[in-house]
């Protein structure tokens, strides 16, 4: 009799099991995820809307004027210009340093990644602003570089080191350097050991074992960090404020004084929208050109 309970016991749990299986495996319907979906319109695209409206609120010509006023403007073009190129080297500095410590970190023992990890993500708990004023006690004329360079007799008087671009992109890096490790090192977590010792087991040294296993299976990381880093360098506005001058401008910094400033709210909401298509536009064509080489990648295979 207690055979036959345990028996009914052990079959209703096993069917219960199943029903839950079943029912995990059956897709999410629209109901479930229509307050998520409301979020991020409200959030995301409200104030997407509430930029076109403020544009198009004069009607179309006014618009179609203000457009043509911010993209013949040529302070406008030159800050573009140096956001885009201020915001590629960010991104190419960020993934190939990032890249070396994620790499790092996967090859060392598990309490020194875990430690590597914990000082990685400190500076993502401390306010942005500062750690970018931080860097001004090292940069400025009677900051920590000054002075040490100042005692050790290989400068006269102080180099202007703040208010330059290699400035801005030192912070930006440092800013964006959790965001480009994370992704790779996650990639990096997913592969097995077992293939790098057989690399070593058919002869091959530790760059060829790299370039031709390791990074080819990881490179989906770095894609991700590099998308990651460039879209948010696109945008960023404190470090460009505090650590450059007016040579170092980037698009936010101009859209701030347009808005704050001038009292130009078409003209800043206007320039966001450009820099949205910009950056969305870039996004494409990186899709694209992915798009390409996995399919080129294929018909080589």
């Amino acid at each position: 009799m207690q055979l036959e309970n345990n028996t009914k016991a052990g079959r209703g749990s096993a069917v219960a099991e199943v029903d839950r299986g079943v029912v995990l495996s059956q897709p999410v319907g629209f109901a479930s995820v229509s307050p998520l979906l409301m979020l991020v319109g409200l959030f995301f695209f409200g104030p997407i809307v509430a930029l076109i409206m403020a544009i198009f609120s004069g009607g179309f010509n006014e618009a179609a004027a203000l457009f043509s006023e911010v993209l013949t403007d040529p302070l406008f073009e030159t800050v573009a210009l140096r956001t885009i190129r201020i915001s590629l080297f960010v991104t190419a500095i960020s993934v190939v340093v990032g890249y070396a410590m994620a790499y790092a970190m996967w090859r060392s023992s598990p309490r020194v990644r875990t430690v590597a990890l914990a000082l990685i993500m400190f500076p993502l708990f401390t306010s942005i602003v500062v750690r970018t004023y931080a860097w001004t006690a090292l940069f400025s004329r009677f900051g920590m570089i000054n002075t040490l360079l100042l005692e050790t007799g290989l400068i006269d008087h102080p180099l202007g080191l703040l208010n330059t671009e290699p400035v801005v992109l030192v912070g930006m890096v440092q800013a964006m350097l959790p965001f480009a490790i994370l992704p790779i090192f996650t990639i990096l977590l997913g592969l097995d050991f077992d293939l790098l010792r057989a690399s070593a087991i058919c002869g091959a040294r530790g760059r060829q074992t790299f370039f031709k296993i390791v990074l080819p299976l990881t490179k989906q990381g770095a894609g991700v960090a590099a998308v990651l880093v460039f879209v948010i360098s696109l945008g960023f506005y404190i470090t460009p404020a505090i650590l450059g001058g007016p040579k170092s401008m980037m698009i936010s910094n101009v859209i701030s004084t347009e808005v704050m400033t001038f009292y130009n709210l078409k003209g800043g909401a206007v320039m966001s929208v450009l820099l949205l298509l910009v950056t969305l536009s870039l996004l494409l064509v990186a899709s694209k050109i992915g798009s390409i080489a996995a399919h080129y990648r294929s018909g080589r295979a």
